[in-house]
């Protein structure tokens, strides 16, 4: 299996994502999150957050960040670095059909969607680390 194809395996099969932003001080702040609400590729993704929450203000201050994912099972894993943006959640059923039990469960107050475009990644597989332009 080519590269391209394995990266989308991955993805694929990846239901945990972290997503980390640098706080006020400087210093990396992750989360935990589920699967992207919509991807394409490993070019861009949409994930489901709480608004209020710190990683949102440090996107407004920063917008740099990454997203990681892993197999476990496989040893394998992926870190994308990027750029965020916030787009507002007017009203839950706009993305409803996308969200998994879980973030429908979190009934965040002021949910928002970040966007994230990747601008490189690293991913491991068969002991091996490769670096991708993107």
């Amino acid at each position: 299996m080519e590269l391209h194809e394995r990266i989308l395996k991955l993805l694929n099969s990846s239901t945990v994502f972290l997503i980390a932003t640098v706080d006020q001080r400087g210093f990396p702040n992750v989360i935990t999150v589920s699967r992207p609400l919509w991807r394409e590729g490993l070019l861009r993704m949409r994930f489901y957050v709480d608004g209020e929450g710190e990683t949102v203000q440090n996107i407004l201050k920063n917008p740099n960040g990454s997203v990681c994912c892993y197999q476990e099972m496989q040893f394998e894993s992926m870190a994308l670095k990027g750029k965020f943006t916030i787009e507002p959640v007017d009203s839950v059923d706009e993305v409803e059909s996308s969200l998994t039990d879980y973030q429908r469960a979190l009934a965040h107050k002021k949910p928002v969607v970040l966007s994230f475009e990747t601008w490189t990644a690293k991913i491991h597989i068969d002991k091996q680390t490769k670096e991708i332009i993107v």
